[in-house]
């Protein structure tokens, strides 16, 4: 319990511990509860240091007794190369199977474009030559027909001013 001092000089015990004086009480270790002097370096505080310290040092040898070696590690990391090959493999072949599919469906739409293009060639060429046998047959028709298509174009397409 700490002793505070009032204000007129006079001192009263308040029932209550003060900031910092549980220190230590809840450690296990024992605490300097000594009033001669004040000193807190006793030989029971040095004592009870030196042995958190051995403890210390014990549990530093138990941790590093218990760690593996390098060649522990190198087995370890080999043994997860060896059984993750086989997903690396399965995973490669699935990757080559699906490029090989991919080059299949596109080699077989370009000749599909090919052919197509062929045959939108072939079609505009055969239009062409019955147009022209159709203005060889009838040329007064023909240079009606453009006229007439060639105002209805201009109203459509032309500004109005």
């Amino acid at each position: 319990m700490d002793n505070q001092k009032m204000n007129d000089g006079s001192s009263r015990d308040t029932g209550r511990e003060g900031a910092g004086s549980s220190m230590g009480k809840d450690s296990g270790l024992p605490s300097n509860t000594g009033s001669s002097g004040g000193g807190t370096g006793s030989t029971a505080g040095a004592t009870s240091g030196a042995s958190v310290i051995d403890k210390a040092k014990d549990m530093a040898r138990d941790a590093t007794k218990d760690m593996p070696t390098s060649a522990d590690m190198h087995k370890s990391i080999d043994k997860a190369a060896d059984a993750a090959q086989p997903v690396v493999d399965r995973l490669a072949s699935s990757a080559h199977a699906g490029v090989d599919k991919l080059t299949g469906a596109l080699s077989g739409a370009g000749a599909t474009m090919d052919e197509k293009s062929r045959q939108l060639t072939e079609a505009a060429q055969r239009m062409t030559d019955s147009g022209r046998e159709y203005v060889r047959t009838s040329p007064m028709t023909s240079l009606a027909v453009a006229a007439g298509v060639g105002f209805l174009l201009s109203k459509i397409f032309g500004g109005r001013r």
